[in-house]
């Protein structure tokens, strides 16, 4: 009989049953992919992930990462939270001191990318991760394909936000991005997970971030946004990193944020998860500008909420 231990975050939040759940298999070597698959509809998380060697001998280990439909070759929250946890099992080296920030390269489906552990009192403070090329995919310019998309989702046509386009972008994985007017136009969505999934097979993603510029904070925030992923089993995601890094990089590339850069790079924060009770704040950094972006980072903080032992 074997038996895998696992430990149990909630990632983009300092506190407990907030931001977005995550199992860590962080001793997966033995687990089949199979077995990897039944283990993720079993947790029924959003994701989870089994840490592995790396295949690549510049990265640390090895990230494969599960939702209950599939795996993916890339995750925002996954990787924040796995290596918040990978730094608590001593995995990182912790900065002279106990306080600052170690770099080390991971193994992701996309290929070896960069991940960065801040430290404070030697323990993980905040994970940021170097997510892959920012790339529009293709734009939704048809209007019978932009009031399916409405119909989708539940809203009437003077809810979209006209000013920005309806876009497919990339940092790893394709998102479909809907801005909307307001915060009330986004709660009101609705999904219609057949609708979207059949939408998606005919403009290549129903992976849907629907997103607007109002936001519950203020502050540092620029956006607030809600993942409906039928695909991948999820009806809705508290906290998604690989869509948020696509969005931030969007609202820079068409130069709709009314920030300075610092040094080329710009920081602000997209909110998610409180319109289902798992609020979530996601740090994002944009490096270039409006036409030219360059790199796309995405990080924040991770809570461990329980430790388990799985047996089969």
């Amino acid at each position: 009989m074997a038996k895998y231990r696992f430990i149990q975050l909630d990632v983009f939040t300092n506190a407990v049953f907030a931001g977005n759940p995550l199992a860590v298999f962080p001793e997966a070597e033995g687990i089949s992919d199979e077995q990897m698959q039944q283990i993720a509809r079993e947790m029924n998380l959003s994701e989870t992930v089994y840490v592995l060697p790396p295949v690549d001998g510049r990265a640390l280990r090895r990230l494969r990462i599960f939702t209950p439909g599939r795996e993916l070759p890339m995750a925002g929250h996954p990787v924040v939270g796995t290596w918040n946890a990978l730094a608590r099992e001593g995995v990182v080296p912790i900065p002279e001191g106990g306080n600052g920030w170690s770099r080390i390269e991971h193994e992701l489906g996309i290929g070896v990318l960069p991940v960065d552990i801040e430290f404070t009192d030697s323990s993980p403070s905040c994970v940021v991760m170097t997510q892959g090329k920012f790339e529009i995919i293709r734009d939704i310019d048809d209007i019978s394909v932009r009031a399916e998309i409405e119909g989708a989702l539940g809203l009437e046509p003077h809810e979209l936000d006209r000013s920005l386009p309806v876009q497919i972008a990339s940092t790893g994985i394709p998102f479909l991005l809907v801005p909307v007017r307001n915060l009330d136009a986004l709660k009101a969505c609705r999904m219609n997970a057949s609708v979207l999934r059949e939408i998606g097979l005919r403009i290549g993603s129903s992976e849907c971030y629907a997103f607007t510029r109002e936001t519950i904070d203020g502050g540092a925030s620029r956006a607030h946004a809600r993942l409906f992923a039928p695909n991948l089993g999820i009806s809705e995601d508290p906290a998604t990193g690989s869509a948020a890094g696509p969005l931030g990089a969007y609202l820079v590339h068409h130069g709709v944020l009314d920030l300075t850069p610092v040094d080329g790079s710009t920081h602000f924060v997209i909110e998610q998860g409180d319109f289902v009770k798992r609020s979530s704040r996601i740090s994002i950094e944009i490096v270039g500008g409006p036409g030219a972006i360059e790199k796309v980072r995405v990080g924040g903080p991770s809570i461990v909420v329980a430790h388990g032992e799985l047996t089969f």
